[in-house]
């Protein structure tokens, strides 16, 4: 069995609502659909979701990787995972790189017969979710908050970032609207010096919020393990750890107690599950996190947290935000994500939007 064909598809959606971070805001997704096609029929999907602010990464140089790769990927028998992930770790754009690993393991389930989640490990059949607010008038996070409970979930994570008076602020109204049953947990996006981080973290205590995400810059590790030694808040890092590399210099440093992995950081699902694997062997728990992937994106974030045991926290949203999705199945059940017990991905080119896509690129041997 060979890869005998690749195609690649932008996807423009728009988001519900604009979604602002401290690093920024969006209102639409723009991401690039993979579809590799084998001699015998098997057909496998990924999806790149491009971040300029977190990854330098866009739709341009995303594109162009998948070019450059093509045809050291076409012509490759997909079983052989390891060489096949190398050839594809060579590429600029690391969304890319997740989107042909996406697909290469797809077709890997398919071959096989199996869901992605038992191939990686099968820990359960489904995982909660959180959804996260992002940056509003503490009145309007308030109100949203209120919303989210009501339609279900459980956890809710809290963009923070900005001034800290105000974020505070929006941790108060928000636990004052929902009540002490919903969990809580805040990510500043690297928005806070160490000074604002040390006083904020003290008082989000009062409120009972479970983490603290990436309170300081990615780079400053020093400073993120002179504040962890300082609060009694877990810290958990994401734009610190993109590679498994990544995590090694965090737990020398003694930075974090948890991790973000973002298959979208990570570049394939095999640089994700190393990741997961160095954080059992320091007993550091896990959280699967997304960008701005559509249905396809999150499914592989889904079958990763379903396989992988050390995935406690969970944070596959993103397609819950959009206008519309590009899959036409259910993969959730609020507060729930449930992958497809199908192989692979669980999806097949029925399961698609295709008048949502446009086709940008194919190669083939």
């Amino acid at each position: 069995m060979r890869i005998s064909l690749l195609e690649a598809y932008l996807v423009e959606i728009e988001l519900k609502k604009p979604f602002r971070i401290a690093l920024g805001e969006e209102v639409k997704v723009r991401n690039l659909i993979v579809k590799l096609e084998t001699s015998d029929g098997l057909i496998g999907f990924g999806e790149a979701a491009p971040s300029e602010k977190i990854l330098g990464d866009n739709v341009d140089i995303a594109l162009g990787t998948i070019k450059e790769l093509s045809p050291h990927i076409v012509g490759s028998d997909p079983t052989y995972i390891e060489p096949l992930d190398k050839v594809v770790s060579r590429g600029k754009s690391s969304s890319a790189r997740a989107a042909l690993s996406i697909a290469i393991f797809d077709i890997l389930g398919k071959h096989y017969g199996e869901p992605l989640y038992k191939l990686f490990g099968g820990s359960r059949e489904r995982v909660e979710t959180d959804y996260t607010i992002g940056i509003k008038k503490p009145e309007e996070m308030a109100e949203e908050a209120k919303e989210l409970v009501k339609r279900g979930f459980r956890v809710l994570k809290v963009k923070l970032g900005e001034d800290p008076e105000v974020d505070l602020e929006r941790i108060r109204l928000i636990r004052e609207n929902i009540g002490s049953a919903t969990k809580i947990r805040v990510d500043a996006n690297q928005g806070w010096s160490f000074k604002d981080a040390k006083r904020v973290i003290d008082e989000l205590e009062r409120y009972d919020v479970e983490f603290v995400e990436q309170p300081l810059p990615a780079q400053r590790l020093d400073e993120l393990a002179s504040l962890r030694r300082q609060v009694s808040l877990p810290i958990m890092v994401d734009e610190s750890v993109h590679t498994a590399r990544d995590l090694i210099k965090v737990i020398r440093e003694e930075a974090a107690d948890m991790v973000n992995i973002k298959l979208m950081k990570a570049g394939s699902l095999r640089e994700a599950l190393k990741i997961a694997f160095i954080a059992e062997s320091c007993g550091m728990k896990c959280m699967i996190g997304c960008m701005g992937e559509t249905g396809i994106g999150i499914l592989a974030g889904v079958h990763f947290a379903c396989g992988v045991g050390q995935v406690e926290y969970v944070d596959l949203d993103a397609d819950l935000m959009l206008k519309e999705d590009i899959l036409s199945i259910k993969t959730y059940d609020i507060p729930y994500r449930i992958p497809p017990n199908r192989p692979g991905l669980g999806i097949n080119e029925g399961d698609i939007r295709w008048d949502r896509l446009q086709k940008v690129y194919q190669y083939s041997k």
